[in-house]
């Protein structure tokens, strides 16, 4: 509000406590708050409402109010054309959260405050932005115009609006649900780790460069990382971070508290406004480096922070407020920023001045706008050198000095006070105040803890034990979101643990059970923002990474997973556990930005050290005892206290524990087992970390991991053969499911003739999934898939895929095969092996065969892949494991040429040494129960002998027998051989390569031996002659829509266009090719159009050169071109793409007329073999048939990603078998 208000009658939001709303309620703006009345209105009148969030320290929300919202004329044009909202993001983070989401897909994810959102009646987005000027300036359009626009648009086009409006808020919803839970484990805590490496900031602290936000909360993960492994850098990156930020200018040197962030890479110049989650969460990250470290000016930089906090923050009532702003006398930072006159003017004594100038560098040029923001850019030891003083004297002289100069300042208009009390940012605050108290053993933090808790419980709790999110002069009022329950919450367990009483944990269960109840995702897991009841809006929104603060999901789990281990309760630490997982695909990308989730990771997958202390809490033993364990961080602990005179205590902890000796003892337990009690405080260290360790294991652990519930049971004799009957007995139309199914080798289970295969299943399209159901239910029971399909997601839809079956009694587990493939390192596995091999920890046995593609089926690797497998697949047992393509050895080896010296005998010799290795590991993990039977899935299986990366199956089953030996077993559990096979590609049917003196065919010795065999590929064939894939399938030809020569010339002016009027307006680093080059696909398609050999390799070229590089040029020239010529180039960009494809159309055309033709030929040369009533089907039915029909082939695995494709593919299993499939390949060899 400013002076132009003055005999200004206010708005609507003159009724509301939000310092920021009653900031704007003399604006000449018609203001409603979001509510009702506001959305009822714009429905009555039909306009579109403008949203306007902000917060009240938020230094460009005061400056757009200032420019735009106290303008009249602005006024008019908002109130004539929309229905004016103004929303305090603080109160509010649930419309916050959803309309940032918008913004940021509006704007190529870029947001901030300001947030100005254009909505439909029914709350949907069309349009948003953040800070406007008031006139068109700095590219960007002023906020009269913008009005302007808005609602010209409105009135034109409404329709066209509100379709925007309903794709815009479909694309947020759906993008708001979380993925398919998955694993979470210690590996993406050391993949935290190097990504925080990789952006250190080695000289400066921080991470990044300017602005720099304090990373409190990763800091955080940084320690507990640190605890776990004791690397130096890992602390190095903590201290030196910590260092900086205590030494800038984003720390306030006199009154103590961090500002927002700092506007530099030097932490000098802060955005100076203060918020209490700010301090309070780096509060108690410098209280956890000062107990690993026992760095005094840890201790310090703390204390300074909590005495603000109390001072300046805390209401009589004992709550905390919410924040202060950057300006005061509408000037930023002008509170807090000095010049050598005035620090003399409150001093006086010349000297002193000379002293505090040198040690904070104040000067008289001044180091931001003329004026200098107080900072330590040198040691004061270096400092008081340099002045001739001793360390004592000049840190007396600042001791001294520092409540004088706190004092003038006091003295100055204070920058503006949100005195709101927000229940989630108290939380936090508690925490920190309760975690200081105990480690510096201070009283008054303590006390100002539980104060606090005591006010929340009392006057922002409901009679029925649920919270409300603000507090403001007398009223509190809004239903409380996750973060208030999980935050206050954690600072309930925070203050017991200091020493509180019990009550306060009992109420921590109490809000641990309402987050259970009222805010659960039950299908995926975690918790949603706001509770079961909150107001209708476009979508329930939930928050997975770590913002401005830690999620309220992480911080939830973590609240629930320490009270799991207080109270031993198993559903909240599933809860936990489960909350975590459901951002386990994101996390394990990007696990820096999940750093809360990833100290939940770290206490469920390590367990808590429980420590119990026993006695008076008066007397001095309990005392020195307390204080041993204050001091030492113990980042993943539970704590109880009993004292003598207490009754039978209710914590189960503390339950049968008493003094020793009638002194005062601690326990530290595991599990509630504990070891022998210790009433000396020296015996803690010995105690926590015993030196009786155990021997190190011979071979590395495999690594702790979150699992879900894991499905028990595994597909049986009895099972299979039960399903085949019931969908042979259920079958109905011609033909009879009797000839779908056959004997898995020697297994004894049933399977059917064709498999689901899942590569490129994944879980964006709903059809896969649909596809899979329709599979299960018409007589498919055989699913393979791999660790590395899609990254691991077509394992997660196998394994949602079962659930829903199982659940709804449709299958039961014993009745389904399913197979998996490990050996494959890429994607996520590729980004895990390097950061062990950054960690001197690297998987063994590696084959780097690619930048891109390693490979490894070394039992360490093995084993890590097998538990994520297990975990998507939901599965306790998998029935076959199959290393994937383990040849890539061979293949690498004899590829280096003169660089690898050993000959083919001895590297063969090696890498069925390598088989038989993982094989003994598979052998145990059969005997482990999570393995029914493995086997080997190969490329080369069916290449000749004398093909150096050939493999042969009598040797892997000779290793397989070696490695059930050496395990102690009776028979080996090789059950599964995979190959590739097709008309086209029949060497596991012709070839005589393997068994005695190399004279049986694959097939005719995985017979003898009991090996089921499993065919893939079988209808992208790859005949060595032709190069490339040939699909083995009728291919549709598309109508002509025009003459290749004619659409070439018109995508060749268009381009020629480009070239003259936009190509010379683009910047050329120098580097790479020329903007003039970009769009020469005229030509280019020309070239390669002879070259193009069917619909298969269309696609490829289609898909893996062109496309990508057309949507890389015109992202970065839509980016790159501002003002005019950005008009010039979007009408040019809106006329070619619509040419260019046609032009591709017409070359998609082409290729699929050469498949045509090419499938017409094999049916004309297969069709005479064939019974005539089977000379109809499609050449994909003809292509299945015959290798289901082949003898020693089990099942042929298809991958059917429709229901419609599955209907075709299934029929199959219904014909008759073809007598002699052997004389197909044959005639199709023949031809080759």
């Amino acid at each position: 509000m400013t002076s132009t208000t003055a005999g200004r009658e206010p708005n609507r939001l003159i009724q509301q406590t939000s310092p920021y709303l009653l900031q704007h309620a003399y604006n000449p703006v018609d203001w409603y708050p979001w509510g009702p009345e506001a959305l009822a209105q714009a429905a009555k009148l039909n306009r579109p409402i403008l949203l306007s969030i902000g917060y009240s320290s938020c230094h460009w929300c005061h400056v757009m109010e200032r420019e735009s919202f106290e303008n009249e004329a602005i006024a008019r044009l908002m109130n004539q054309h929309f229905v004016c909202i103004k929303v305090d993001r603080e109160e509010r983070p649930d419309l916050d959260e959803i309309y940032m989401q918008a913004t940021l897909a509006l704007n190529r994810n870029q947001g901030g405050w300001p947030m100005t959102v254009f909505l439909t009646p029914d709350q949907k987005p069309f349009f948003a932005g953040t800070y406007f000027p008031p006139e068109d300036r700095w590219g960007r359009p002023g906020f009269p115009t913008l009005l302007k626009k808005i609602a010209e648009y409105w009135e034109k086009d409404h329709a066209g609006v509100l379709t925007q409006a309903a794709t815009l808020t479909a694309r947020l919803q759906d993008g708001s649900h979380a993925p398919s839970p998955t694993t979470v484990g210690e590996a993406e805590l050391d993949m935290a780790v190097t990504q925080f490496a990789e952006d250190f900031d080695a000289k400066l602290g921080g991470f990044g460069g300017a602005p720099k936000f304090p990373p409190a909360t990763g800091l955080s993960l940084l320690l507990h990382c640190y605890h776990r492994t004791k690397d130096p850098h890992t602390l190095t990156m903590v201290r030196t971070t910590l260092d900086a930020m205590a030494a800038g200018g984003i720390y306030d040197q006199i009154g103590g508290g961090f500002a927002r962030y700092s506007t530099d890479e030097r932490w000098l110049v802060p955005h100076f406004e203060k918020m209490l989650y700010d301090n309070a969460l780096l509060a108690r990250v410098y209280v956890e480096a000062f107990q690993v470290t026992g760095d005094q000016n840890y201790r310090r930089v703390a204390c300074e922070t909590l005495d603000y906090i109390l001072k300046e923050m805390t209401s009589p009532e004992g709550g905390f407020y919410s924040a202060t702003d950057a300006d005061s006398e509408g000037v930023e930072g002008k509170f807090f920023v000095w010049t050598p006159d005035e620090i003399l003017a409150v001093l006086s004594n010349e000297e002193d001045v000379r002293r505090i100038c040198a040690y904070y560098d104040v000067t008289t040029a001044g180091n931001w706008e003329h004026k200098n923001v107080l900072h330590t850019a040198k040691p004061v030891a270096l400092v008081a050198k340099e002045l001739g003083l001793t360390v004592e004297d000049l840190q007396a002289t600042i001791d001294r000095v520092k409540p004088l100069l706190y004092a003038a300042r006091a003295k100055r208009v204070p920058p503006g006070l949100d005195d709101k009390v927000i229940t989630a940012w108290n939380g936090m605050m508690i925490s920190a105040m309760a975690e200081a108290g105990r480690v510096f053993d201070i009283p008054r933090y303590r006390a100002a803890a539980e104060r606090a808790c005591e006010f929340l419980l009392t006057t922002l709790s409901k009679t029925d034990g649920r919270l409300l999110r603000t507090y403001r002069s007398g009223t509190a009022h809004l239903d409380a979101y996750l973060e208030d329950y999980a935050y206050f919450a954690e600072g309930l367990i925070d203050t017991y643990e200091a020493g509180g009483n019990e009550r306060y944990l009992s109420a921590a269960v109490r809000l641990a059970e309402r987050i259970l109840a009222d805010f659960s995702d039950s299908q995926q897991g975690g918790f949603f923002t706001t509770a079961t009841g909150h107001e209708a809006l476009i979508m329930r929104s939930r928050e997975g990474p770590d913002g401005a603060t830690p999620s309220g999901n992480a911080v939830a789990a973590a609240a629930l997973a320490r009270l799991s281990y207080h109270f031993g309760r198993e559903d909240f630490r599933q809860a936990a556990a489960a909350a975590v997982r459901a951002y386990g695909r994101q996390i394990a990308r990007y696990p820096r930005a999940f750093a809360k989730s990833l100290t939940v990771v770290d206490l469920l997958t390590s367990g808590p050290v429980e420590i119990a202390v026993i006695g008076a809490s008066g007397d001095s033993n309990t005392v020195a005892l307390c204080a041993a364990v204050s001091r030492t961080y113990i980042p993943n602990r539970v704590i109880a206290y009993r004292t003598s005179q207490q009754s039978e205590p209710t914590h189960p902890l503390l339950q049968g524990k008493a003094l020793v000796g009638g002194k005062a003892a601690l326990y530290v337990c595991r599990n509630f087992a504990c070891r022998q009690p210790i009433t000396d405080p020296a015996d803690l260290p010995a105690l926590l970390d015993p030196s009786h360790k155990a021997a190190p294991p011979l071979t590395a652990p495999e690594q702790k991991v979150l699992s879900g519930n894991l499905y028990p049971g595994a597909a049986t004799v009895q099972g299979t053969a039960g399903y085949a009957a019931r969908k042979i007995h259920d079958a109905t139309g011609a033909g009879s499911l009797a000839n779908g199914f056959g004997p898995l080798g020697a297994t004894g289970l049933t399977v059917s003739r064709l498999g689901f295969g899942t590569y490129r299943v994944g879980q964006r399209e709903a059809e896969h999934r649909e596809a899979l159901l329709k599979a299960i239910r018409s007589g498919c029971n055989l699913i393979d898939t791999s660790t590395n399909y899609m990254d691991g997601e077509s394992e997660q839809v196998v394994g949602s895929v079962l659930q829903q079956l199982i659940r709804a009694g449709e299958v039961a587990r014993e009745e389904i095969i399913v197979v998996s493939k490990i050996g494959y390192v890429q994607g996520q596995n590729l980004a895990q092996a390097e950061t062990r091999e950054k960690a001197g920890k690297p998987y063994p046995d590696v084959v780097k065969y690619g930048a891109d593609i390693w490979h490894c089926i070394h039992p360490e690797f093995l084993a890590d892949q097998l538990t994520l497998s297990l975990d998507r697949l939901g599965l306790a047992t998998l029935d076959v494991c199959l290393l994937h393509n383990p040849e890539y050895f061979l293949s690498h080896a004899t590829r280096l040429g003169a660089g690898e010296q050993r000959e083919l005998s001895t590297l063969r010799d090696e890498f069925y040494a390598r088989l038989q290795l993982a094989f003994e590991y598979c052998e145990r993990q059969v005997e482990a129960g999570r393995l029914r039977g493995y086997g080997v899935s190969s490329n080369t299986s069916t290449a000749s002998p004398d093909e150096p990366g050939a493999t042969s199956v009598s040797r892997m089953i000779e290793a397989a027998k070696a490695a059930a030996k050496n395990v102690g077993a009776a028979a080996h559990h090789f059950t599964v051989l995979q190959c590739p096979m097709n008309v086209h590609e029949s060497g596991a049917a012709l070839i005589k390569k393997t068994g005695p003196d190399n004279g049986s065919t694959l097939l005719d010795e995985a017979l003898r031996e009991g090996v089921a065999v499993l065919v893939n590929r079988p209808l992208n064939a790859m005949p060595a002659q032709r190069g490339g894939v040939v699909r083995l399938a009728d291919v549709p030809v598309p109508a002509p829509e025009a003459d290749f020569e004619t659409q070439r010339q018109k995508v060749a002016l268009l381009e020629e266009e480009y070239r003259k009027d936009l190509a010379p307006a683009v910047a050329h680093s120098g580097q790479g090719m020329l903007p003039a080059d970009f769009f020469r696909w005229a030509d280019e398609l020309n070239r390669i159009r002879t070259q193009v050999q069917g619909l298969e390799h269309w696609e490829q070229i289609e898909t893996q050169m062109i496309a990508p590089h057309v949507n890389q040029v015109l992202r970065a020239l839509s980016e790159a071109f501002t003002g005019t010529i950005a008009e010039q180039w979007e009408a040019w960009r809106d006329r070619y793409v619509p040419e260019l494809l046609a032009l591709l159309r017409t070359l998609h055309r082409e290729a699929s007329e050469r498949s045509r033709l090419r499938a017409e030929d094999l049916h004309r040369t297969i069709d005479p073999l064939l019974p005539e009533e089977r000379r109809k089907a499609s050449l994909s039915q003809k292509a299945l048939w015959i290798l289901a029909s082949t003898g020693g082939v089990t099942s042929v695995l298809n991958g059917m990603r429709t229901p419609a494709y599955v209907d075709d593919a299934l029929q199959i299993l219904r014909w008759e078998p073809l007598s002699d499939s052997r004389r197909v390949y044959d005639c199709c060899a023949a031809k080759k």
